[in-house]
């Protein structure tokens, strides 16, 4: 017979889903990342080549891979909240901290110019 602390103890390892509501929300971000990520890929291939001189000059681009951004760097915010406050296990929520950090890393070397 199991008693509901054995259980928990199995539950919460390095592998198991996040525990806590911030670290749901970092691995539902980087999930977010991924797909909007995708999206723009596909959108840049399926489009015409146009030149864009700045960000903005083409709206569905623009929407797409800042939308991508921010959702990684959101993930990595609420995860690292998560393991530093609330203790999170999860390997899952430590991957999307990565991702978010390595983002944000390019972001701001593309802003600055390498």
């Amino acid at each position: 017979m199991h008693t509901p602390q054995e259980s928990d103890d199995r539950d919460s390892g390095i592998f198991a889903t996040p525990r806590t509501i911030s670290g749901r929300l970092s691995i539902w971000l980087g999930g977010s990342f991924v797909v909007l990520f995708a999206l723009w890929l596909l959108y840049i291939d399926r489009t015409a080549p146009m030149s864009r001189p700045t960000i903005f000059s083409d709206l569905v681009h623009a929407v797409l891979i800042l939308s991508a951004a921010a959702a990684a760097v959101g993930g990595a915010i609420s995860g690292g909240f998560a393991l530093v406050t609330r203790h999170e296990r999860s390997i899952m929520v430590v991957l999307s901290v990565f991702l978010g950090a390595f983002v944000l890393y390019w972001a701001i070397a593309e802003t600055i110019g390498h």
